[in-house]
């Protein structure tokens, strides 16, 4: 009997459609098992809710906005059937802070609140929001442009050095709310070098904001549109120079000696590239005309100094007093009546009009007291004439041999008249 019992259920456990039916049901059973396990209520923390700020239509219009760091976010706990919470998201319950009696600028708590975005759905909300208020700023907008100041770059240049900066950008655009930016006195770039710089460096900075009490400013509701800069240090090497006087229609065998003429100053301390501060040891002074010149005692305060280019004048000195003492020279009216003309095309002719014009000539005493007309020839360059013709009158430059420390003092004029060939 056992034996038949035995082979029976081998039987049906070879049989497919037992099998399928077993199965079948063991299927049903397990979803009874889950529905029933399913159906309670559990609940559930959603998180990171963004909380959505309303303001009146009225604070709107006049312009006011809300102004926040980031984006507030809000935590609610729901409670509901475990499948349809096992699918909800941040996005199925709306958060709201109301402002709406809100009307002027400032800073205020306002309350926050939750909903479900769908009312239907099928979840309760089981308990207050977290948090249950926020602080906002009620303000209008304001942006504003602010030069960018280097004072807050730290280095240290090696002796013998000069070092300064420059900036990627000049400015920066700031905005936000108008209290905030009211508070601004000035935006630095701030870095520190390390070390004793002998070469040139570039790096960036922090671009910080300061109130006229030199305190740092919040920039939690503040916008930048830049927040750092790059900044160079450009190191040059330095170099004492000497201060020298240039001087044009000076006779070419006057000596200005030392006792004839005082620079103040008579240095100044240059900075510049090595290939160019290596070749320079003096400096150049704006020309003096020696036809401006008498016997006398000169005083000129304030002639530029002319430095290379890409070097740096250090000593804050950009100009020169210069002293010109040339009172022990003397002087004499003479007539002079040899003229000749310079300069004209050769298609034109010239001829001078005038018979003679009376100079002044100053020099030392022993070339002046022997000098006769006939060493001095009135020259009339033509070379920018353009083709004038007709009676014109002309500039006159002096030609004197045998007296080479003497100069004619004075501006000249000749008539001649130019006509074509």
């Amino acid at each position: 009997m056992k034996d038949k019992t035995k082979l029976s259920l081998t039987k049906l456990m070879q049989n497919n459609k037992f099998l399928f039916v077993i199965a079948i049901l063991i299927s049903i059973s397990i979803w009874i098992y889950m529905s029933m396990g399913g159906s309670t209520d559990t609940s559930v923390p959603i998180n990171n809710i963004p909380i959505q700020i309303e303001l009146s239509d009225e604070a709107l219009n006049s312009g006011l906005q809300v102004f926040s760091s980031d984006q507030p976010t809000a935590s609610v706990t729901v409670t509901g059937n475990r499948t349809v919470l096992g699918m909800l998201t941040e996005k199925d319950i709306t958060v709201t802070a109301s402002a709406t009696s809100i009307n002027s600028a400032g800073n205020y708590s306002i309350p926050v609140t939750a909903s479900k975005t769908n009312p239907s759905s099928n979840f309760q909300i089981a308990s207050t929001v977290v948090p249950s208020s926020i602080n906002v700023t009620v303000d209008y907008f304001r942006e504003s442009t602010f030069q960018i100041q280097d004072s807050n770059v730290v280095y240290k240049v090696s002796d013998g050095y000069y070092g300064y900066t420059s900036l990627s950008s000049k400015s920066v655009v700031v905005s936000g709310p108008q209290s905030e930016i009211s508070k601004i006195d000035r935006v630095c770039a701030v870095t520190e070098i390390d070390g004793s710089l002998t070469d040139s460096v570039t790096t960036e900075a922090q671009l910080v904001l300061y109130d006229k009490d030199n305190n740092k400013l919040s920039t939690d509701l503040i916008t930048m549109d830049m927040s750092n800069v790059t900044v160079t240090v450009t190191v040059l090497p330095e170099k004492t120079v000497k201060v020298q006087t240039v001087f044009i229609n000076k006779p070419e065998g006057l000596e200005i000696s030392d006792d004839l003429i005082k620079i103040e100053p008579s240095e100044i301390l240059l900075a510049g590239p090595q290939d160019v501060i290596s070749k320079t040891d003096s400096v150049q002074l704006e020309a003096i005309d020696f036809n401006t010149l008498k016997n006398n005692q000169k005083t000129f305060d304030s002639l530029g100094i002319d430095i290379p280019g890409d070097c740096r004048n250090l000593s804050n000195s950009t100009t020169a007093k210069v002293t010109l003492d040339l009172s022990g020279f003397t002087s004499k009216k003479i007539e002079v009546d040899k003229f000749t003309v310079e300069g004209l095309s050769a298609d034109y002719a010239a001829e001078v009009t005038q018979q003679n014009i009376t100079i002044e000539v100053y020099g030392p005493k022993n070339q002046i007291d022997d000098l006769k007309s006939d060493q001095i020839t009135a020259i009339v360059n033509l070379s920018d004439s353009q083709g004038t013709m007709g009676s014109v009158q002309m500039p006159v430059s002096f030609k004197i041999e045998g007296a080479d420390s003497c100069w004619v003092y004075g501006s000249y004029k000749a008539n001649l008249t130019i006509s074509e060939k």
